[in-house]
């Protein structure tokens, strides 16, 4: 029966493009539905009515085709759907294509790198080992003689003539079991297995072979029903089925291993049925052995092996083609899954499953390429492990190395020469009894070498394993030179230090006895060697732990790092005291120092700024700079001292300037009159840097320093000149100049109108005096006797005694006192009662 929903199934195309179906081939689909372990196929119909023109069941799965109106398919499948008494899922039968082009040709690429022709020493398979390919049918030829064929099954005409109107199909069971050495053709991988044809594609013109989803159910469930050990299926589909899960659960059930192909879109979405497990799916590798065709992705690895494409197969019309695509390579995993089975009796589909998965090496890397990507098939790995028995050993011919060769670190391709019964798993590379070079694949080469340090003559044992583990060793002496350079840094002179992230001059010194040295490479770049020496010089930057590192790269390419630590100095000078200190007070002109000053280097200079102008430099210990002109009353002093190394320290603070000199109020005031000795003082003395002493001088001498001082003027009458000078802590010094009046002389007094001497009185007795004096007369005084009869303050004096009180004779005179203690005495007059 032809499938007619082309346009109603999702279609995976590699290479190609499906051509539209006709507008007569688009009137009907068939829908797949799963019915229920207990479906009624007649309700499932009866639900359809009239929209069900034709329906038919699939073997071994509880299962059927309907096929309906095309116009009615979308809602039929949604009534179905709905129907969960009766069905489980129902869905639009999808299409599947063949994944190959077989109409391109390129040159052959023989099984070597699969590793079939070392498989195949063991054995060419057996005739009980039955593969079906699900295709589009074979048609026996001169590369696949009927007696190879089992009985098989068309699905797609629904009768037991499965001839191939194709190729494909045919080409696939050539690539699987096509004769060996019968002079035609090219030689399949089971060439002793038998091909059980299962058609479900059918030719289409201008595109791969197409077929249903259903068919290919369908075959699948057939074929494993008829004992078929593999099932080949070379063909996919992007939509994922149902059906199809369920066909594959049944055959692996029934023992079967199912192989398919990957699709051939080059992308990696999956396809079916090889996405579906315990499918065995399988993608192709290019020429040179990396991923092409569809592929993993990071977290979805659903193809499990690889295999090359471009296996020769005869076709139709017994030419010779290619099989491109990954048809070819699902082929020749099912032909390498038929030797697995006939390795020994009993291996099962998951022990031969297994053993092409664990023996799976990994491709080249390239651009094309990514870890993700599956594996290549490894034949002669599978047939070993599954029971191959081999007990003789490889023998090595050649080790494809001479003696007295020289070798490096680096390695150089080789290619010894090895054979096997069977075949050549791995070789390798021996010295010293350690493994230093391997190749397990037979596109790469052995790139041999000698560990790093190896110098003079070395044996070298290549080594022949195969799958077995037999082994055979050969023997050559080869030159060594992987020396290392001998190198290291010259110390530095004492005393020198270093700055982190400054270029650094440094020497690097090589060794007598080192292998030559062609290049130094530093952080700031290369070496340049001092003539007629061993010695390097360059720079480098240290870090702040001084480390530094240098390559010294020898002339064998082989280079080492060689470090060592600076001795560093990151620091500026340190020091211990400053003066003036901060917020001092300082005089017009002063000096600024620094003491306890230490540092690793020697201090080169060091430099006062005040205020942002440089004031002055000294450069030797101890540190002392004067400072004239202020220009402010709060200058910013900044001392900035730097060693040898560049490493600067500054400190800064600021000061007051005070170029004034106390305050005082100085006592006597300006002019007044004193007499004899007389106290001077100065008070209420203030000044901002504090005062530290205060100094007389009267007429010029020095009378001692005290804020208090005792003045004699003795008889003096005149001026007296007082200085007092008042110095503060600074040196400031004010100057207070007093000048007072020694008046050391009493009043000018006389008696103008009184009894004369030895003049006889009685009664009360006047006497009329006059007195002055500079400083003013306080009082004039009468004497009797020596006693103060009488006295007066005021101009015009008149002093009265009553003598009557007083003795018969009287001594009588007059003394007058100035407003400074000063006295003057009248002469003496006796008066007589």
């Amino acid at each position: 029966m032809r499938v007619l929903a082309i346009l109603l199934a999702t279609t995976l195309l590699t290479g190609a493009v499906a051509a539209p179906a006709s507008a007569a081939e688009q009137t009907t689909a068939r829908i797949n539905v799963g019915l229920v372990a207990s479906g009624d196929t007649a309700a499932v119909l009866g639900l359809l009515g009239d929209r069900a023109l034709t329906t038919r069941s699939i073997a071994g799965l509880t299962a059927i085709i309907v096929e309906v109106p095309a116009t009615a398919a979308e809602a039929a499948v949604a009534a179905l759907a709905a129907d969960t008494a009766h069905v489980r899922y129902a869905e639009l039968d999808g299409i599947v294509e063949a994944d190959a082009d077989k109409y391109e040709s390129t040159n052959n690429r023989p099984y070597t790198y699969t590793r079939v022709l070392g498989a195949r020493t063991w054995g060419l398979g057996d005739p009980s080992i039955t593969v079906a390919v699900v295709d589009s049918g074979v048609t026996p030829s001169v590369e696949l003689p009927a007696a190879r064929l089992t009985p098989g099954y068309d699905f797609v005409d629904d009768d037991a003539d499965p001839a191939d109107d194709d190729e494909h199909g045919t080409m696939v069971a050539g690539v699987i079991a096509g004769e060996v050495d019968n002079e035609v053709g090219a030689s399949g991988v089971c060439a002793r297995c038998r091909i059980m044809p299962v058609r479900v594609l059918a030719h289409r013109e201008g595109g791969p072979a197409q077929g249903a989803t259903s068919d290919a159910a369908a075959g699948i469930v057939w074929a494993a029903a008829q004992g078929a050990q593999v099932i080949n299926v070379s063909m996919s589909t992007a939509q994922p089925s149902r059906l199809l899960e369920e066909a594959v659960r049944q055959a692996s059930g029934k023992g079967s291993l199912v192989v398919a192909a990957a699709g051939n879109d080059g992308v990696q979405a999956r396809h079916y049925p090889a996405a579906i497990e315990p499918v065995l799916a399988v993608g192709t590798v290019r020429e040179g052995h990396t991923t092409s065709t569809n592929r993993n992705a990071r977290g979805d690895l659903w193809i499990d092996v690889a295999a090359e494409d471009g296996m020769y197969a005869m076709d139709l019309e017994s030419d010779n083609r290619k099989l491109l695509g990954t048809s070819g390579p699902a082929a020749l995993v099912s032909g390498i899954a038929a030797l697995g089975f006939a390795a020994r009796a009993g291996n099962t589909a998951k022990a031969v499953r297994s053993a092409i998965l664990a023996g799976a090496v990994r491709p080249r890397y390239d651009t094309y390429s990514s870890v993700w990507d599956p594996s290549i098939v490894d034949a002669s790995y599978t047939i070993s492990r599954l029971g191959a028995v081999d007990d003789v050993a490889p023998v090595i011919s050649d080790t494809g190395l001479v003696d007295g060769q020289v070798l490096s670190w680096d390695g150089v391709p080789i290619n010894p020469t090895a054979s096997d019964d069977h075949a050549i798993q791995r070789i390798e590379e021996i010295v010293d009894g350690k493994v230093i070079a391997t190749v397990d694949r037979p596109w790469h080469d052995l790139y041999v070498k000698v560990p790093i340090g190896t110098t003079g003559r070395v044996l070298v044992t290549i080594r022949a394993y195969d799958y077995a583990g037999n082994h055979a060793d050969a023997f050559t002496t080869v030159q060594a030179d992987a020396g290392k350079p001998v190198a290291s840094f010259v110390p530095p002179v004492p005393g020198t230090y270093f700055r982190t992230g400054r270029p650094a001059q440094v020497v690097v010194r090589v060794a007598a006895d080192s292998p030559p040295v062609t290049r130094i490479l530093g952080a700031a770049g290369k070496f340049v060697q001092v003539t007629g020496t061993d010695d390097w010089t360059g720079t480098v930057t240290p870090t702040a732990s001084g480390f530094v590192t240098v390559n010294v790269v020898g002339a064998n390419r082989i280079s080492v790092s060689r470090s060592t630590y600076l001795p560093m100095d990151d620091q500026g000078p340190q020091v211990a005291a400053f003066s003036p200190k901060s917020g001092a007070f300082v005089p017009g002109t002063f000096t600024s120092a620094l003491s306890g000053v230490i540092d690793l280097q020697r201090v080169t200079k060091a430099e006062l700024w005040v205020d942002g102008r440089l004031t002055g430099t000294d450069t030797a210990a101890p540190f002392a700079i004067t400072v004239r002109g202020l220009k402010t009353s709060q200058p910013r002093l900044r001392w900035q001292l730097t060693d040898a190394g560049g490493n600067v320290t500054t400190l800064s603070w600021t000061v007051r300037v005070d170029t004034d000199g106390p305050t005082a109020t100085v006592d006597p005031a300006q002019s007044k009159r004193i007499r004899g000795t007389f106290t001077s003082a100065v008070t209420g003395v203030k000044d901002a840097s504090g005062v530290a002493k205060a100094e007389l001088w009267a007429n010029g001498k020095y009378l001692g320093a005290g804020f208090s001082k005792k003045v004699a003027t003795g008889k003096l009458n005149g001026n007296v000149k007082l200085v007092w000078k008042l110095t503060d802590k600074l040196g400031n010094a004010r100057t207070y100049t007093r000048t007072v009046i020694a008046d050391n002389k009493g009043p000018s007094v006389s008696i103008t109108k009184a009894p004369k001497n030895k003049a006889k009185v009685k009664g009360t007795v006047k006497v009329y005096v006059k007195a002055s004096d500079s400083a003013g007369v306080a009082r004039v005084e009468l004497l009797v006797n020596g006693k103060v009869v009488a006295k007066d303050v005021k101009a015009g004096y008149v002093l009265s005694v009553n003598t009557k009180k007083q003795k018969k004779t009287m001594k009588v005179r007059v003394r007058a006192y100035d407003k400074l203690g000063n006295v003057t005495y009248t002469s003496t007059r006796t008066w007589r009662r």
